[in-house]
């Protein structure tokens, strides 16, 4: 069921599914719109309603509507939902099976991460105006970066204990090898990743190793450049434990 008012909209769900259009008025009381809620609902003066109201979404905090406030005075904004519910008695928030719960079982309550839920200020309830702006993604950037870089293919790995070691050598790689000896080389070492990045001039080549069979230390790897022959990179491996293949299956 719908209500409406000039300045106040107001939705309100009931057990009926009977529609009904008001336009009550921002210096009505709870009890006056309950009254107005009766007649057209067919129900009697003693059968007891509850109102509450939510302002914004129906995810924001539900509130009790009291009795002898005007609804403005109680805070009920435009575009406010309002639950009505017939033959209940009003249980506050502070009351509910929720609150209680928590109140009761403190952190080891299932509902302990609404322990300190807190209403949205109506600014950052609604963003109007503007077109779309496509967020940042260093995911996306990283990605046409490699494209852009040719791509090492040619390479051998060995686990040395202590340490994972990626060999880039001459023979695989030789423009890579030579733009190494007086290029710039770039390697960064994150927890499951390698990307070894080698430039000079206009040309760029790239190694990228995702998901690694093991995490690594990247504060503790390294990488070597010997001139003319090869580029090694020597990870530290976090655990010791023997890795049978460089990365995991996709």
């Amino acid at each position: 069921m719908t209500c409406k008012k000039r300045r106040t909209n107001v939705c309100s769900q009931l057990p009926s599914r009977a529609a009904l259009v008001l336009w009550p008025c921002s210096f009505w009381a709870c009890q006056e719109l309950k009254e107005q809620l009766r007649e057209p609902l067919g129900l009697t003066a003693e059968t007891p309603l509850a109102l509450s109201y939510q302002n914004g979404s129906r995810n924001s905090v539900k509130k009790v509507l009291e009795e002898k406030q005007g609804l403005a005075e109680q805070g009920v904004e435009d575009g406010a939902c309002v639950t009505v519910k017939v033959d209940a008695m009003e249980v506050r928030p502070e009351n509910s099976f929720l609150r209680e719960s928590i109140r009761n079982n403190g952190g080891n309550s299932y509902y302990y991460a609404h322990a300190n839920e807190k209403e949205l200020p109506p600014e950052l309830r609604y963003v109007y105006g503007g077109d779309p702006i496509k967020l940042e993604s260093n995911t996306e950037g990283q990605l046409e970066a490699e494209k852009a870089a040719k791509a090492l293919t040619h390479y051998s790995w060995a686990d040395e204990g202590d340490f994972v070691c990626i060999y880039v050598s001459a023979e695989g790689e030789p423009e890579a090898i030579e733009a190494a000896k007086d290029g710039d080389v770039k390697v960064q070492f994150e927890a499951r990743s390698a990307e070894l990045r080698i430039s000079k001039d206009s040309k760029e080549y790239a190694l990228s190793l995702r998901q690694l069979e093991g995490e690594i230390v990247p504060d503790e790897s390294k990488h070597r450049v010997s001139a003319g022959k090869r580029v090694t990179l020597k990870m530290k491996k976090k655990r010791t434990v023997t890795w049978t293949r460089l990365q995991q299956s996709k």
